[in-house]
């Protein structure tokens, strides 16, 4: 677990009454280690009779969501979806111009939530090497648990930077310890105050959640997710 927090932008300047005001931001970091990972696939069919290309791709889909129904059993899935059979058609031209033949496509979209990553790895390859699938993405996360625990964490993380980064340009500009009077989400300190704040807005926005991500396919083998990273920025200003 990797924990960081700020060095971001601040500014001190006198208000009407001659004390001094600092304005801050904060931030915190966790990097965590993602907790599961979501495959998403598409299955389907192609071809030129509407009625075989319905049945490939709904046998297709049907064999995978057996397949489905077992991981989930065995735990290595802990959710999934299957979306409705959609049907598109269309005329291809072959290279001097010529419309060929009218052309089907039935295909459905699937999302897969692993905790079992080795059996991730182990199903994403195998689906890649299927016909009728296609392995559109995989991204890594963290549970729903895990992200609600770590964002009242995180936020107060942020808050606590904030009031150190104030301390510190309150010491080293010889004022006496900095009163807090007011603390936002990027953005909103100067309308709550009618100040102009003078922080990057670009500086953070809420909880983040970023991670690596790695596509599947015929060469994968064992997928290693990287870390889940949760940020959180708050903007602070402070008499002193």
């Amino acid at each position: 677990m990797g924990i960081g927090g700020s060095t971001g932008p601040a500014s001190v300047a006198p208000d009407r009454l001659g004390h001094m005001i600092i304005t801050v931001a904060g931030t915190f970091t966790l990097d965590l280690p993602a907790e599961r990972g979501i495959v998403t696939l598409t299955s389907g069919a192609e071809g030129g009779d509407r009625g075989t290309v319905a049945r490939q791709a709904t046998s297709t889909t049907e064999s995978l969501r057996h397949q489905l129904v077992e991981l989930e059993e065995n735990g290595a899935a802990t959710w999934f979806s299957v979306g409705a059979l959609t049907t598109r058609a269309w005329r291809p031209y072959n290279s001097d111009g010529t419309v060929m033949p009218i052309r089907y496509r039935t295909s459905s979209p699937i999302t897969v939530k692993f905790a079992d990553f080795s059996a991730l790895s182990g199903s994403a390859t195998t689906w890649a090497e299927t016909a009728g699938l296609t392995v559109d993405d995989v991204t890594w996360a963290l549970t729903e648990k895990t992200r609600d625990q770590m964002a009242d964490e995180v936020l107060a993380g942020a808050v606590r930077d904030a009031t150190h980064r104030a301390e510190v340009l309150a010491l080293a500009a010889g004022l006496p310890a900095p009163r807090i009077l007011a603390i936002a989400d990027p953005g909103l300190l100067s309308e709550a105050s009618g100040a102009r704040s003078e922080i990057d807005d670009d500086y953070g926005h809420g909880v983040r959640m970023m991670s690596a991500m790695s596509r599947g396919g015929s060469e994968a083998v064992e997928l290693s997710p990287a870390d889940i990273t949760v940020r959180e920025s708050v903007h602070a200003r402070f008499e002193a």
